[in-house]
């Protein structure tokens, strides 16, 4: 059982002797560190809380975390009874990573007592630690060799271990910081990671933060090593014409020359300005083309959505992968200031990204680190096609200093929250010109001068930021203008002409009473498996059918409940027949949807549990199928997250196989998802 370390012991004391919500701001305030690190301890809470039948923790939107009074006691009574050990017991995750860092920071293999003592675990513990990290290595062609009387070493492409090195070393790198894993400690290395920060200081650049930790703790194996370092496709006179090349030879002239190029490319690739031609070969655009296409598949059939604009979407992830490959490939963390929002405002777009990210992983040998998937769902959420209003009344124009995807981004969340107005563009401060011609209001990211009324908000809106754009007085005019002469036009007919001006007058008082803030439409309704599915939309088919059939049987629920009609059941047959059982989202799930023209009424979900194994095209076997109908881009994401959060632990499927009952179906659900 995991135990607590004393930060997220203080986070758990915040929020039972707080009431109400708190939000994650306060808890950082209060504890001293970053929301980031807020949420890699309520990672870790969560896990301790399950161990103890306790509901997890869920930050809100807008809100932050809320404990019930029972769910309060319950911790404080097991707080109570927790055993403190001398030492911090790490979470399974965690002591994965250890062992695949240890081995790699190690000059010689590494014996099992020696993961035994550094895990703080029996040594059955640490073998069923090392088979996780076996298959994990195995996804990256990595291999974890033993020798008997000798201990464990790792084989593969020697980048790739480094890269691999520095991305487990990013995400173990709170505990490193509070002193938890002493062969990572920065003492260690002093001196490399003082030179380092001269090297810094000299050319006068700032570092993703722990990235000089993470170099200074791999430069004495960089010393030591005798591998041979493949760079391919680098233009070797671009990179030694660099400040950073030439830095590296300054305050390390005893490094290898393969192992100096290596370190200058980790110092030119966290480099906001250095394009990837500046040192690279033009890279082949088929492969990051092929890589781009798979990436949008892989992200519709997960998400259960079609890109209207697709080609769109694909050139402008094009170029973000075209110039990301080399830093993915040496594992540069690269970082994103907008990580944290991101996670933070849009949970489920995330969460399916990073999801799909994990297909990315594959695909390039590595995994992807979420700054990179957070830029990614910035892409993929540019592109989710919001509902259309039904006419364009105010002009708005989006100005963003934060490229192309923030801005797509923004533009997206306006045209949500203002599905009436105009967007007239997405474009730099440094563009503006002739704006009173082009728009009645501007959006910015940054504070500009301009004739035209400008909302100042951040690149990713908060909830505060979509009260203050609802409390705009010019905001609130055209949408108040709109909401009138709709209802006029309603109710007039019904009116006697010589009334049309007291319903006027009538219409604008109540108008103006409803126009406060506080109506602002912001709440984005979400909800989940549990909010959804009830007794009417689950079934269990005991007798073998075919997989056409048990698509039917199992949608015919949502007929019942008018949220589809049968054309939309026909068109998943029609895709599976056409494309193959590509709707698997494991090895015997599958989660059947088509568009939302093709026949939605309404977000539904509908499920079946089969006691015979039902047999879809190209021999794949069902044992669990939901219908899922979704009326946009976005309001089905949380259904989605449950259902692969759900379907991922094979635990959780066995036991729906061995049910007795859709009473007890829907049991597990509500706690195994903990609502």
């Amino acid at each position: 059982m995991s135990n607590l370390n004393q930060r997220c012991e203080k986070i758990l004391s915040i929020l039972t002797h707080e009431s109400g919500y708190v939000s994650l701001k306060r808890l950082s305030e209060k504890t001293g560190v970053s929301r980031r690190s807020i949420y890699y301890d309520i990672c870790k809470i969560n896990e301790w809380l399950e161990e103890h039948d306790i509901q997890e923790l869920e930050p809100e939107r807008g809100k932050g975390i809320f404990i019930s009074a029972g769910d309060k006691e319950k911790i404080l009574d097991a707080l109570d009874e927790k055993e403190y050990e001398e030492y911090y017991q790490f979470l399974p995750s965690e002591r994965v990573k250890l062992v695949i860092c240890s081995v790699i920071h190690s000059r010689r293999p590494v014996y099992i007592e020696q993961l035994m003592d550094l895990c703080h675990v029996s040594r059955n513990t640490v073998f069923g630690d090392i088979r996780v990290a076996i298959q994990r290595l195995h996804e990256y062609s990595l291999e974890l060799n033993y020798e008997s009387k000798c201990g464990y070493y790792l084989t593969g492409d020697p980048i790739q271990i480094r890269a691999l090195f520095i991305l487990y070393y990013e995400e173990l790198r709170p505990l490193c910081a509070s002193g938890l894993i002493p062969f990572l400690n920065r003492s260690s290395v002093q001196e490399y990671y003082d030179r380092l920060c001269a090297l810094k200081d000299e050319l006068g650049i700032e570092y993703v933060e722990g990235s000089l930790d993470a170099l200074a703790l791999l430069l004495p194996i960089m010393y030591q090593s005798t591998d041979k370092l493949e760079f391919a496709g680098l233009k070797r006179t671009e990179l030694f014409e660099s400040m950073e090349y030439q830095m590296v030879c300054k305050y390390f002239p005893d490094l290898r020359e393969e192992e100096q190029i290596y370190l200058s490319l980790h110092l030119l690739g966290s480099r906001l300005s250095v394009a990837t031609e500046e040192i690279f070969e033009k890279r082949s655009d088929q492969s990051v083309y092929v890589i781009t296409k798979a990436l949008v598949t892989e992200f519709e059939k997960t998400a259960c959505i079609t890109f209207t604009d697709k080609d769109e979407l694909e050139r402008a992830l094009f170029l973000h992968l075209r110039a990301s490959m080399y830093r993915y490939q040496y594992g540069i963390q690269f970082g994103n200031p907008m990580c944290e929002d991101i996670m933070r405002e849009y949970p489920h777009l995330f969460e399916i990204t990073k999801y799909v990210s994990a297909y990315l992983g594959k695909m390039i040998g590595l995994p992807i680190p979420d700054s990179e998937v957070a830029y990614l769902a910035l892409h993929f959420g540019a592109f989710l096609k919001p509902t259309e209003g039904t006419q364009s009344h105010l002009r708005i124009l989006i100005v963003c200093t934060n490229g192309v995807s923030t801005g797509n981004m923004l533009k997206y969340e306006v045209k949500n929250l203002l599905p009436n107005a105009e967007i007239t563009g997405v474009t730099a401060a440094s563009a503006l010109t002739d704006i009173q011609q082009e728009c009645d209001l501007i959006i910015s990211t940054v504070k500009i001068h301009s004739i035209v009324p400008v909302l100042v908000v951040h690149p990713i809106l908060t909830e505060e930021d979509r009260i203050y754009i609802l409390s705009n007085s010019l905001v609130n005019n055209r949408r108040s203008a709109g909401a009138f002469e709709e209802l006029f036009d309603m109710m007039k007919k019904y009116v006697d002409s010589s009334q049309h001006e007291n319903l006027r007058k009538d219409i604008s008082q109540y108008l103006e009473q409803m126009a406060a803030p506080a109506d602002s439409l912001t709440g984005r309704k979400n909800c989940g498996i549990t909010e959804l599915l009830d007794a009417s939309r689950v079934c269990v088919f005991e007798e073998p059918l075919t997989w056409a059939d048990a698509v039917y049987r199992t949608g015919e629920m949502l007929i019942r409940n008018a949220s589809i009609t049968k054309s939309y059941l026909d068109a998943i047959v029609s895709q599976i027949m056409y494309y193959g059982p590509y709707m698997f989202i494991t090895e015997h799930v599958v989660l059947a949807h088509a568009k939302p023209e093709d026949g939605v009424n309404r977000r539904d979900l509908s499920l079946a549990v089969c006691k015979e194994p039902v047999q879809f095209p190209k021999q794949r076997i069902a044992k669990v199928i939901f219908v899922l109908s979704a009326e946009d881009n976005e309001k089905h994401l949380q259904i989605l997250n449950d259902i692969l959060n759900f379907a991922k632990e094979e635990g959780n499927l066995l036991a729906l196989e061995q049910a007795s009952g859709i009473g007890e179906i829907l049991g597990l659900f509500r706690s195994r998802l903990k609502r």
